[in-house]
């Protein structure tokens, strides 16, 4: 009789547990009913990454299913999160995981020979390039940091090593997303693209202080065929923000946000959290506070679902 009770209780464990595992803070689960069902997040930091994250991917991935999301995005600043989008679709095949590689020095900046690994070994999952992030030379000018940036255009045309990239991106139809260079060198990246005949590009968090996009370069960089982000995780920045390292960006708050989409127009914009830093929401629960704040801004749910739905299933070919 015993052994049956133990039985038992072993199969609803097995069955309705959410797996413990060695990497990362487990959260606590008290997630409402889903008010993001089928959305996609094209932009979450979780751990194993240098920085201290709050949650690892196969956490990320568990609380999103949960949620009844449709798809996440992975991003690291430092390494290839192909693979890791690879074995956790496999623990995790509720939702799809997608990852990519960020052209930062720590896979030799801008290399063609990083991007290709990224494509073989994460085969559908691997998917999205970002251009220099941390160590773009924009980025390192804007939050006054030292050593040797990258640059990936000049004089509004493209540098040799970025369009042996780009070539890669056209050639596999992948996500192209321009990261924290320069507006200037963000219009050189999407007009280089279009060239190329690139279906997917998304300006990454259009409205930070990088890249720092004008009402006017995000118009014209729409009207080029670019999709622009909007970042949850910007309203949260500034003065008064929780995490250290954000304080030194400036707030793009909601109202900011709501006024593009509403001059621009939905159909243009990629809603993101950008979330995964100890001190924040947990992504899905940042998503949700997202669109309520969004639409008490007057953005209708047809918007809405333009933004976390429609706009980056299309990127992402799902």
């Amino acid at each position: 009789m015993q052994a049956v009770f133990f039985t038992l209780v072993w199969m609803v464990c097995y069955w309705f547990c959410l797996p413990v595992y060695a990497v990362g803070d487990s959260p606590i689960i008290n997630l409402p009913k889903s008010t993001i069902e089928s959305a996609i997040d094209f932009h979450i930091h979780s751990s194993p990454d240098v920085i201290p994250r709050r949650l690892d991917d196969f956490e990320v991935a568990k609380l999103a299913a949960r949620a009844k999301m449709k798809a996440v995005v992975l991003k690291n600043h430092f390494a290839s999160t192909a693979a890791r989008a690879v074995l956790v679709n496999k623990i995790v095949p509720e939702i799809e995981v997608f990852g990519g590689v960020v052209l930062n020095h720590s896979v030799g900046g801008l290399n063609p020979d990083a991007v290709e690994a990224m494509r073989r070994i994460g085969g559908k999952y691997g998917k999205v390039v970002w251009l220099p992030t941390v160590d773009a030379e924009h980025h390192l000018q804007v939050f006054h940091k030292s050593g040797i940036g990258i640059k990936v255009a000049k004089n509004g045309k493209v540098l040799p090593e970025t369009a042996a990239v780009l070539k890669i991106v056209a050639k596999e139809n992948l996500v192209l997303e321009t990261g924290h260079i320069s507006s200037e060198e963000v219009m050189a990246v999407v007009g280089a693209a279009n060239l190329l005949n690139i279906k997917n590009i998304l300006i990454t968090h259009a409205m930070a202080d990088v890249p720092g996009l004008s009402l006017e370069n995000m118009q014209t960089a729409a009207q080029m065929g670019a999709f622009l982000e909007l970042a949850f995780v910007n309203d949260l920045m500034g003065e008064n923000a929780v995490d250290d390292g954000h304080k030194n960006w400036h707030q793009v708050s909601i109202s900011k946000m709501a006024a593009a989409i509403k001059l621009i127009g939905a159909e243009h914009f990629v809603m993101s959290t950008d979330l995964g830093r100890k001190p924040d929401p947990l992504p899905a629960e940042g998503y949700k506070l997202f669109v309520k704040k969004l639409i008490n801004q007057g953005i209708s749910p047809h918007e809405i679902d333009l933004m976390m739905k429609h706009n980056p299933a299309r990127l992402l070919g799902i």
